[in-house]
């Protein structure tokens, strides 16, 4: 699978935002800085409204989990290493995973 215009537009407490998602192994997966509303918001209540349509506003209910186990973070960042997907080059302190349940 492709990760060419992988991103999804999403919607909490009133505020909207943009997060560009890989597939690893099988998964999608979003890296996000761990201090950030979007990340609390997903804690307090484990899920996000995103849309792929980035111009509209018909937002679906996505089940998410938060991964702070650094390996697992450092494997998703290296992997947006190679492929050329990374949003964030100087490591991964501070961040964590987003990873969408299946």
């Amino acid at each position: 699978m492709k990760n060419a215009k992988a991103i999804y537009k999403y919607i909490h407490d009133g505020e909207v935002g943009f997060m560009h998602y890989v597939i690893f192994e099988g998964t999608m997966v979003v890296l996000s800085k761990i201090e950030s509303k979007k990340i609390d918001f997903v804690k307090q209540n484990g899920y996000l409204q995103v849309t792929q349509d980035l111009k509209g506003e018909n937002y679906t209910k996505m089940k998410l989990s938060v991964v702070e186990e650094k390996d697992y973070v450092q494997k998703v960042y290296d992997y947006m290493l190679q492929t050329n997907n990374s949003y964030f080059q100087d490591g991964i302190e501070g961040l964590c995973a987003l990873v969408f349940e299946k």
